[in-house]
């Protein structure tokens, strides 16, 4: 795990020999022309993996004090104007000679040293990456909806967004529940659920109800409002309504992220409604507090449809609820000869494909020739697909993945 964390962070690809590492790893055979190059890469498949590696290779060879080793390695990754493993070849090699090495060994320590340029691992940082991704993936696939549940509650955090969370918690087989005025609380929670299959087993924790905190247009007056004053439930939009005295533009966005279906199926209904619930909130039964009676909801309004109710809760909620947004153009996406993120990533090397997706994530790092390379992710329902964006194509299509939320991408 840890050669898998040192090998792929972004930037190391320029110092590891990533590929050539996955093939020993997968058993191409290699050798080592001294018995120390052995114990200080055996466990590296021959590759310099960790910035250890190259102070043990300058003691060891050239006879270096670990500290001097350690300034000449950090010179060597740190140069960008000079290539100072050059400047230093003539007396790493002479000290190598000196010390009674071949003149193969020399070339081949050197070259190890000098390759190892840019961006590199300590062994204990990826020892410690390795820890949290093993806890986390076993928490994955025995504790899914617990897992996820912690991750969102602690956004803002980490690299990816609470909208890739709930698709990857989902594309995990966990089934996430809106936002409900009488279901959510603080807190992201795991919930028991029902199968939509024969039998209608429960299946424990087989839920993650979304909290209010997903909801960013709530004034934490009103959040708190709504789970103070809930008690047993609420009995009607109205009753929410005149409990909780929520601003207008607050009752808006929870009516359009279906934080009330439980209550009221028919959203556009209840935004109708709201005149009259704000006229009720503030009613008090005169003097004689008599209890005034609700006012009817006009159910037979046209609902939105499916395709503005699910826009709208991308809009507040700034994730998807049933399914990624993609998933509703999927059939479409196929008759064009697309295929999903997932397909995308079983197919071999060299392959053609067109994917449809969100570009997120984008990532512009600099190179030494200065030509732009972007690296970014292509998101649909079934997860993420790597995408690597070079010079030539960004000038010409950058564009479309750096103004546009979709992008269809022609890729190999």
């Amino acid at each position: 795990a840890s050669l898998v964390q040192a090998g792929i962070r972004p930037g190391v690809g320029g110092a590891v020999k990533i590929n050539e590492l996955i093939a020993r790893r997968r058993g191409k055979p290699y050798y080592f022309d001294h018995p120390d190059f052995e114990k200080i890469l055996g466990h590296t498949y021959g590759i310099v993996i960790f910035q250890e590696q190259v102070d043990q290779l300058l003691a060891t060879f050239c006879g270096y004090p670990s500290g001097v080793a350690e300034d000449i390695r950090e010179k060597i990754n740190e140069s960008k104007h000079i290539d100072y493993g050059e400047v230093m070849k003539d007396e790493l090699i002479g000290r190598m000679l000196d010390r009674g090495h071949s003149p193969e060994v020399a070339q081949q320590a050197f070259e190890l040293i000098a390759a190892f340029k840019g961006y590199g691992f300590a062994q204990g940082h990826a020892l410690a990456f390795a820890e949290i991704s093993i806890r986390s993936i076993w928490c994955q696939q025995n504790f899914p909806s617990q897992y996820f549940s912690a991750l969102l509650d602690a956004q803002p955090a980490g690299y990816y967004g609470p909208s890739t969370i709930v698709n990857e918690a989902r594309y995990r087989g966990v089934k996430i529940l809106p936002v409900d005025v009488n279901a959510s609380k603080e807190r992201y929670e795991p919930e028991d659920v029902k199968s939509e299959q024969e039998p209608e087993l429960v299946v424990p924790d087989g839920g993650l109800r979304l909290s209010f905190n997903t909801v960013h247009q709530l004034s934490d007056r009103t959040r708190e409002a709504i789970l103070d004053l809930r008690g047993e439930g609420y009995k009607s939009f109205f009753d929410f309504v005149k409990r909780v005295r929520p601003e207008r533009d607050e009752l808006d966005s929870l009516i359009l992220c279906g934080a009330f279906d439980s209550l009221e199926q028919n959203r556009r209904a209840l935004l109708w409604s709201i005149p009259d619930a704000m006229s009720f909130m503030n009613e008090d039964g005169g003097d004689l507090g008599v209890e005034m009676p609700e006012p009817k909801i006009d159910t037979s309004i046209e609902d939105f449809s499916e395709a503005e109710k699910v826009l709208s809760e991308r809009r507040i909620l700034n994730l998807d609820v049933k399914k990624h947004i993609m998933a509703y153009e999927r059939e479409r996406v196929a008759k064009k000869g697309g295929i999903t993120a997932s397909e995308a990533r079983e197919l071999k090397d060299g392959e053609s494909a067109l994917v449809v997706g969100n570009p997120i994530r984008l990532r512009f790092p600099p190179t030494a020739s200065g030509a732009r390379v972007v690296f970014f992710d292509l998101e649909d329902e079934t997860g993420l697909l790597n995408v690597t964006c070079f010079n030539q194509t960004y000038q010409k299509y950058g564009h479309a993945f750096v103004c546009y939320p979709y992008v269809t991408l022609l890729g190999r």
